[in-house]
């Protein structure tokens, strides 16, 4: 009998694998200063989000390509050098390369034909699982923090018991965020203080928070191992302090 069809004993000690951290929030809140923050970190470029910060990146400009994204992450794989964080910024953005690509390669251009029965866009969300798995292997083979970042907007949310609503998500295709959010230890939504009134919604002083509690309007939620508080204050020294020793350094 093979061995991986034996019944494995609880370990006396548990050593949790890095995290894969997705986090996504409206522009401008503060997601890559945020990630900038993490341990020794390479930024993968999808747009130029970390121009201003003295970062590790590659490429040195944002990606053109969904095969030069790729590429990127095997220049990783072969040798991360000192690296400890891989940060995709943004995970919207990449998804954006691989619909260019779908629809040169499978629709030669066409847009009519792309978005017919949603066939292109389909392809292209589930083009992120390809990401996803060397995304895995680096962090499995290097020991290296994972982190997504993307934009956040109103997605439909389906309800069994009476009308349909919007939800806060990451501004992706139903195929790439679920895909996305399976595959994430933590998912946090970045977001600002804010009141609405008078159908506007108007921001409170300069709060910035990430939310790790999961709701009929909110995606977020952690992992067994990975837990957070509902709520803390975006802030990389506040994040560190409740993760601990569960941050590979």
């Amino acid at each position: 009998m093979s061995d991986r069809l034996k019944i494995m004993p609880a370990p006396e000690s548990l050593t949790i694998p890095p995290v894969r951290f997705g986090g996504y929030g409206q522009p401008k809140i503060g997601k890559t200063t945020f990630a900038s923050k993490w341990p020794n970190p390479i930024f993968v470029q999808t747009e130029d989000g970390a121009a201003g910060l003295a970062v590790s990146k590659i490429p040195e400009t944002p990606c053109e390509s969904w095969v030069e994204l790729m590429d990127c992450l095997r220049v990783i794989m072969k040798d991360p050098q000192d690296r400890k964080t891989v940060v995709v910024d943004t995970l919207d953005r990449a998804e954006a390369l691989a619909q260019a690509q779908v629809k040169e390669e499978h629709f030669q251009g066409c847009e009519k034909e792309y978005m017919s029965y949603h066939k292109g866009p389909a392809i292209a969300g589930k083009m992120i699982a390809e990401l996803l798995a060397a995304l895995d292997h680096i962090r499995k083979k290097h020991n290296m923090n994972i982190v997504l970042l993307a934009h956040d907007g109103l997605v439909p949310g389906a309800n069994a018991l009476g009308e349909d609503f919007k939800k806060w998500a990451p501004s992706l295709s139903k195929q790439a965020w679920g895909l996305a959010r399976d595959w994430c230890d933590q998912i946090g939504h970045f977001q600002s203080a804010f009141r609405v009134k008078d159908g506007k919604a108007r921001e409170l002083g300069n709060e910035r928070t990430i939310h790790f509690l999961g709701s009929p309007g909110r995606d977020a939620g952690c992992r067994a191992g990975y837990e957070m508080p509902d709520e803390i204050t975006l802030d990389w020294d506040e994040y560190k302090k409740h993760m601990g020793d569960r941050i590979n350094e």
